[in-house]
């Protein structure tokens, strides 16, 4: 399963990333494309813990749905609400210069694989505690999900 924190799987977003032009519309959803880049950029801040989320989540999301994300069942377009913290126009940081956005989304996604050792985890404010690895695939579907929203 792909996750950011291989190498072959981080060049790839990184690649797509690279295309990605504030101009481009989406196929799907509310954000634009400067949006989905502060949106995602907050996950991966959640995940090195330079923001937090409260947490929302219970037995339930930590025991199986966290499991079926991982597995990489796409959740339904549309139908996910996103916690406040990583939501544009409520929580979610907000866009300032498209480029410089796109230049600190890149700048954090290398910052992954040297801000966990192996034992450590940190809290996802739905799934619960999640280790490196698990973190890694996270980002890596939520990315993936959302420049496909933007991919011509």
């Amino acid at each position: 399963m792909k996750n950011i924190i291989n190498q072959e799987d981080e060049i790839d977003l990184l690649n797509r990333i690279k295309w990605l032009d504030e101009k481009d519309k989406p196929k799907w959803g509310k954000m634009n494309a400067h949006e989905m880049v502060c949106h995602v950029s907050d996950q991966i801040r959640l995940a090195i813990e330079l923001k937090s989320a409260e947490y929302v989540g219970n037995r339930k999301h930590e025991k199986i749905l966290k499991h079926l994300v991982l597995l990489g069942i796409p959740a339904p377009k549309g139908k996910v609400e996103t916690v406040k913290e990583l939501k544009q126009g409520d929580g979610g940081t907000k866009p300032t210069e498209f480029y410089s956005d796109k230049a600190e989304l890149i700048t954090l996604i290398k910052k992954i694989n040297v801000a966990f050792d192996d034992k450590k985890t940190v809290r996802h404010p739905v799934f619960g505690y999640l280790n490196r690895k698990e973190w890694g695939r996270l980002i890596y579907t939520h990315i993936n999900h959302h420049l496909k929203q933007f991919e011509r």
